[in-house]
């Protein structure tokens, strides 16, 4: 699936067979919850869902996330304000910063102007 997405395919018939070959066992096998506990996963739902059909729930990491940040954010009241000032979008990756600002902007859009490149190994010794 990672390989989909990154590729920017995340709909139409290459990513529904891929979903099939991935996800037919399972579908068979009764299951009624499926996580989806990759970044990528929640960008192929509508072939995931599709596939795996109406009576099977799907649990997006990326919204749980989500709602456990805004709550830690909340807490600690750190929310930024409507009113505010404009925030300030850092990314970084330790992988190719041109795919990825090619790949953000489909999905993040515009804010996605400057990427920098860290080591991740440099970053587990500080």
């Amino acid at each position: 699936f990672v390989e989909l997405v990154e590729a920017g395919v995340t709909t139409g018939d290459q990513a529904l067979k891929v979903a099939h070959e991935y996800l037919d066992a399972i579908r068979d096998s009764d299951v009624d919850t499926v996580v989806l506990g990759c970044t990528h996963y929640p960008l192929l739902v509508g072939p995931i869902s599709y596939v795996l059909g109406e009576n099977v729930t799907l649990v997006s990491s990326a919204e749980e996330t989500a709602k456990d940040l805004y709550r830690v954010l909340q807490e600690n009241q750190v929310l930024a304000s409507v009113n505010g000032p404009r925030p300030i979008y850092q990314f970084q990756v330790s992988g190719n910063p041109q795919h990825f600002k090619e790949f953000g902007r489909r999905f993040l859009g515009p804010e996605v102007a400057s990427v920098d490149t860290i080591s991740v190994n440099a970053q587990r010794d500080h």
